[in-house]
Parts: structure tokens; C-alpha cells; sequence
């Protein structure tokens, strides 16, 4: 059943003006180590939008950050979350950034935040937020949901879809061994305002804090075909699910890794043969800089950690996201990471590209810096920086 719900208050303290030129900061090409203020190498700054033009909250941080083209039009466009909404910037001239306004909810979060076709998912608490994104073509001042749906307490904080396949996978994202915790399925391949609740399955402990669901067509031959899901779990963990019947989902594996605190977010190589893992707290250890853990998924019934990329600070990698040869990496106070997996096969030589710090003068384990990171079918990439705003960048690799 489709349930309409955003409060008079919430609208009140969303109220933008209808269409904002951005008072943005750039462009600045990278040159000799800078981008003006900011350190750089092969990343040029084509805009940067303060938070404060973004939302008239004091104190307002930022979150999970999604690109989302048009296809027919070509327009694409920015979805920064922020504490109190989810804020629409068109980056169709990275440049130019245009603030049309903001996708309105009545739930105070970061949450989290996927798309599906014309489609945008977000999960604040307990409630699923439903957004038709071609309505941004014309979009004016604040945009309430166009459908919401209330999720059992068990499946609270997280989203991730399958582009693939269409169906959303909403968890809870927290790692406590005391709270049985489910990953519930919806198929989305219906109406998009109505999907329809295709699993509820408890994977038992350890339980996943992130999600990256595929139709598997990687080394291991006994699953190419399947619908697996990869995600860092628990404090040391990284477990893969066979998904592909929803009645009857299996764990296929639940490995341990040495170093490890916090395993945040994985990704995989194009061709599914490897793993990338971010842990966010592992850098809290003594002698700890800032390590992308590499897994060799030959067997994903016994997957290898085989190797690591250090990274030159101590900055928490809070996200990942491949494309192509290349990971991009939301590194908190070190900014932007870019690595090259063309040498991942052998023996895991990975190495930096190229890179943009959002924080300049702090490289540490601070929670401020790149939050998120998404790169647009143009190749213009957006970061979210959790005190500072919306950065649009233009790498040259």
C-alpha cells in the first residue's frame, strides 16, 4: 500500500528558494599540487558548494552522496544527504552547479541511499523514502516523498540494490552481537512507489554493516549466474550470501581478518575475480595508515585476504566505488583517493593515481573530510565532505 507522509514542520524548515545559483567556489585545474586551497594530483575542482548553501540549518553535516543522469535529456544531478533532508544540485556543467532544492522527508539522518532506473531509495530509521528523481527535470523548492514505507525494526539504516536484478536489500547496518537483525528483500521491479517484500532473513551473526549485491560472474564456477551479496560484517568479518532463491538465501562464507576493527564498505573488480574492503577503524591501531584490504575471491566459500593497499595518511576510508580499472575511495580528512587496479592480479600491486584533499592541513583519524563518493556516467566525480559540503571534480587519469 503506498503511504504519502511529510510533515507541515519538516516542510517549513525546507523551504529553499524555488531555483539557487550556487555561490560555488572553482573552477581551479590542479596545477603543480594545488587546486587552489587544496591539495591535488590529476583532479581538477570544478565547483564546491558549501553546506550553508545547501540547507539553512546550523551545524548541518553530510552523508552518502549519489549521481543520477537522465538519460534522455543528459541532464545529471547530485543527491547529497544531509541531517535533515536530502539536497538536489544539477551538475550538468560540473562547473555551473545549479541548487534546485531538496527531496523532503520527516525523519532526522544520514540514512542511506540507492537508485534503481528513475528511482531513488532512502532509508532514514525505520522508514523506507520513496522519490520519482524524474520530477527533478522540473524541480522547484522542496519535493515531499512520493511514497514511504514503514520497515521492521529489524531492518533499519541501510540500503543496497542490484541494479541488475531490481531488487533492494534493507538492513540494519550495526554490528551488535545482541540484536538479531533482518536483511529484508523488495522487488522493485513492480510499480516502483509499491514494492513488494520478497525476503525476511535473519543470516545470524556476524550481521552486515554494508552491502554489494551482483549477478556473479567471477572465477568461481559453482555461482556464475548467482545473485550474490558481498559486505563487511560484524568487527572483522567479510561475508557472501547466495541470495538467488529468496525463500531459501544461504551463507556461503564468514572469514575473519587480521588488522581489522571496522569493516565499512567493499567493491568489486569489473570482473569479480577481487574485493576491495574499507575498514574505518583500523587505522586506530598502532602504526595504522589509512589500509584498502584485497581479497581473492577464486572460492567465494573460502575467499583469501592476499594483500593490502596503505595509503600515505592515517585518514579513515569511509566508502568505495569501482569503476573500470579504477577505485575511488572517500578517504575522510585525505579527501579523495584514486587507485589503479590494473596490477591487482599480480600479487596485488595497486597503486594511487591520483588524489584531492577536502580537508587541507589534517591527515588523521578525525571524523570530517569525505563522507562519500559517486562518479557520474560523464566522469565527473561528486564528493560529500561531512562538514564542508559538495565537491565536483574532474579527474584526468
Amino acid at each position: 500500500m503506498r503511504m504519502r507522509s511529510l510533515s507541515l514542520t519538516a516542510l517549513a524548515l525546507l523551504a529553499l528558494p524555488a531555483i539557487l545559483v550556487a555561490a560555488i567556489q572553482g573552477p581551479e585545474p590542479c596545477d603543480r599540487g594545488m587546486a587552489g586551497q587544496y591539495p591535488c594530483r590529476g583532479i581538477d575542482l570544478a565547483s564546491f558548494i558549501p553546506t550553508g548553501d545547501l540547507s539553512n540549518v546550523p551545524h548541518e553535516v553530510a552523508g552518502d552522496v549519489l549521481g543520477w543522469r537522465h538519460e534522455a535529456s543528459g541532464r545529471e544531478f547530485a543527491l547529497l544527504a544531509l541531517g535533515t533532508r536530502i539536497s538536489i544540485v544539477e551538475v550538468t556543467d560540473p562547473e555551473s552547479p545549479v541548487i534546485l532544492g531538496d527531496l523532503a522527508r520527516d525523519t532526522d539522518g544520514l540514512g542511506s541511499m540507492a537508485i534503481f532506473e528513475d528511482h531513488l531509495y532512502g532509508v532514514v530509521g525505520a522508514k523506507l523514502y520513496i522519490y520519482d528523481l524524474t520530477r527533478l527535470l522540473t524541480a522547484s523548492g522542496p519535493l515531499a516523498a512520493d511514497a514511504s514505507i514503514d520497515l521492521p525494526t529489524a531492518a533499519v539504516g541501510r540500503i543496497s540494490i542490484n541494479p541488475e536484478t531490481g531488487f533492494a536489500y534493507a538492513f540494519s547496518g550495526y554490528a551488535s552481537v545482541y540484536h538479531l537483525t533482518d536483511i529484508v528483500a523488495f522487488d522493485l521491479n513492480g510499480d516502483p512507489e509499491a514494492p513488494q517484500q520478497v525476503m525476511s532473513w535473519n543470516p545470524l551473526g556476524p550481521y552486515p554493516r554494508s552491502l554489494e549485491c551482483v549477478i556473479y560472474h567471477g572465477a568461481d564456477q559453482r555461482f556464475v549466474g548467482h545473485e550474490i551479496c558481498f559486505g563487511g560484517a560484524g568487527y572483522s568479518y567479510l561475508v557472501i550470501y547466495d541470495v538467488t532463491d529468496k525463500a531459501h538465501p544461504v551463507r556461503l562464507s564468514s572469514t575473519r581478518y587480521k588488522h581489522s576493527n571496522t569493516p565499512r564498505d567493499t567493491a568489486l573488480t569489473i570482473d569479480h575475480r577481487f574485493l576491495l574492503l574499507a575498514d574505518s577503524h583500523d587505522e586506530n591501531l598502532p602504526g595504522g595508515n589509512t589500509r584498502t584490504f584485497l581479497w581473492n575471491l577464486a572460492s567465494l566459500t573460502k575467499p583469501v585476504y592476499f594483500n593490502s593497499y596503505d595509503g600515505p595518511t592515517r585518514a579513515r576510508d569511509l566508502q568505495l566505488e569501482v569503476r573500470s580499472r579504477f577505485a575511488y575511495l572517500a578517504n575522510a580528512t585525505s579527501g579523495l583517493r584514486i587507485l589503479d587496479l590494473q596490477q591487482i592480479g599480480n600479487k596485488g600491486r595497486v597503486r594511487e593515481a591520483a588524489y584531492f584533499d577536502v580537508e587541507p592541513g589534517l591527515s588523521n583519524t578525525s571524523w570530517f573530510g569525505a563522507w562519500g563518493v559517486d562518479v557520474l556516467p560523464s566522469g565527473t566525480v561528486i564528493v560529500g565532505s561531512i562538514r564542508q559540503g559538495l565537491f565536483v571534480l574532474v579527474p584526468r587519469l
